[in-house]
């Protein structure tokens, strides 16, 4: 028997592969893991069943909310949280309504995924997915609603800063899948690859592919020529390298895996990157590598950033700051289930923390660029309202460049501000 072999579950009940697994990767989402973590769950699954399980699941995250209000509307009393039925249901209607998985297929393959501890809510799943089938092919079910995918806290937030419609546009966004998009040394590289491969070119160096493939397989990835990187999480570095008129010394805060710190290497700056975690900053060097830019690092600090101390003062800086990371919500479905408005002030402590430490290391007429890939206000505009009510030698600088996107223009959430130091 081939080691592959050995790698593939056995057929029989509960035992049908991606199905079962995909439930026991939600139940481990919903009990803390990140999706990440969970996908530890998808390790001797074959590559086909890999891909499908971790298609299910973030279709399932994405709609988590209708899903819900769905299924309470087809069962009376449902399973406890305990119990992995719980989690075959949600993904069975994710396969059956938001990815055209034929009815028969979503039917058996999610029923024969009950094990043994679920056998006694095996006839439960199958009539409720057989009545959302029958609904289904009727024109019978609810009309979407994204909203319901947002927690009552996210969902209030977002609805008095944006409004309704705005805050509609946002969440029927988030309930589609991310775009890939590859981030070049300069637009005349990006621009000549997509002339020469295919793909949309996105200021500021960036292609968007169709759809979603394997990287390494690509023209120019063994080269160096290019990393992954959403044209929106390309801004802060493009804005920040606008305002610098000459090669410096930049510090890249909260740098790792390091699509930015290449950004400003790239564009024969002088980086200095700071990171708290090692293995991410292990990425960064392995990145750095490949696309032969190491030469333009400075150093690599790991460390904290709020007792790390520079020997010399830095012509630039960028914090990213740790944020909700709502607008990454499109590739990271499984954040919505793990914030809370809680976790947010905290969160709002740290960037207010981390942007006085950042100030202080910035020569003066030097330029911070603050950035985070959250949609809230509290971590946008009103932090540098905050900071710059407490720093008078600190002013914002205008730019033509947008300060705040979001995923209804069809990029991650971000907001971007450019502060300067007085002379």
């Amino acid at each position: 028997m081939s080691s592959q072999d050995k790698k593939r579950p056995q057929k029989g009940r509960g035992k049908t592969g991606a199905r079962r697994a995909a439930a026991t990767m939600l139940a481990a989402i919903e009990r803390g893991k990140t999706l990440d973590e969970a996908r530890d769950k998808l390790a001797d699954l074959r590559d086909s069943d890999r891909n499908l399980a971790d298609a299910i699941v973030q279709a399932t995250l994405r709609h988590y909310g209708e899903i819900d209000a769905l299924l309470r509307r087809h069962v009376k009393k449902m399973p406890p949280l305990s119990s992995l039925a719980r989690p075959l249901l949600a993904i069975g209607a994710a396969q059956l309504i938001y990815m055209n998985v034929p009815s028969h297929a979503a039917l058996h393959e999610t029923v024969s995924a009950t094990g043994r501890r679920e056998q006694p809510y095996r006839g439960l799943i199958n009539a409720v997915l057989r009545n959302i089938a029958r609904a289904q092919d009727a024109n019978e079910l609810p009309a979407p609603d994204p909203l319901l995918n947002l927690p009552d806290w996210l969902r209030d937030n977002w609805l008095d800063f944006y409004g309704v419609e705005k805050t509609t546009a946002i969440a029927a966004a988030l309930a589609d899948g991310p775009s890939l998009d590859l981030c070049f040394k300069s637009a005349a590289a990006a621009k000549d690859w997509a002339a020469q491969y295919g793909g949309v070119f996105l200021p500021p160096s960036h292609v968007r592919l169709a759809e979603s493939t394997d990287i390494t397989k690509l023209a120019g990835f063994a080269e160096g020529d290019f990393w992954v990187q959403n044209a929106a999480a390309g801004q802060p570095a493009a804005q920040l390298m606008a305002a610098c008129t000459a090669p410096s010394h930049m510090l890249d805060i909260c740098a790792a895996p390091g699509g930015k710190t290449l950004q400003l290497a790239a564009a024969g700056h002088q980086v200095s990157a700071l990171d708290i975690s090692a293995p991410r900053l292990k990425r960064l060097a392995d990145n750095m590598a490949r696309t032969k830019l190491d030469g333009q690092m400075q150093e690599v600090i790991c460390a904290d950033a709020l007792d790390w101390q520079p020997t010399a003062l830095f012509d630039a800086i960028l914090l990213d700051a740790p944020c909700t990371a709502t607008g990454t919500l499109r590739r990271h479905p499984d954040v919505l289930r793990h914030r809370s408005a809680g976790q947010m002030a905290r969160l709002v402590d740290l960037q207010t923390a981390l942007l006085a430490r950042a100030a202080d290391w910035l020569k003066p007429e030097g330029v911070l660029a603050y950035s985070v890939c959250s949609l809230q206000h509290e971590e946008g505009d009103a932090r540098i309202a905050h900071f710059l009510e407490s720093r008078a030698d600190f002013t914002r600088l205008e730019s033509d460049a947008p300060r705040r996107l979001t995923p209804d223009e069809n990029m991650d959430g971000f907001f971007i501000a450019l502060l300067q130091k007085a002379g």
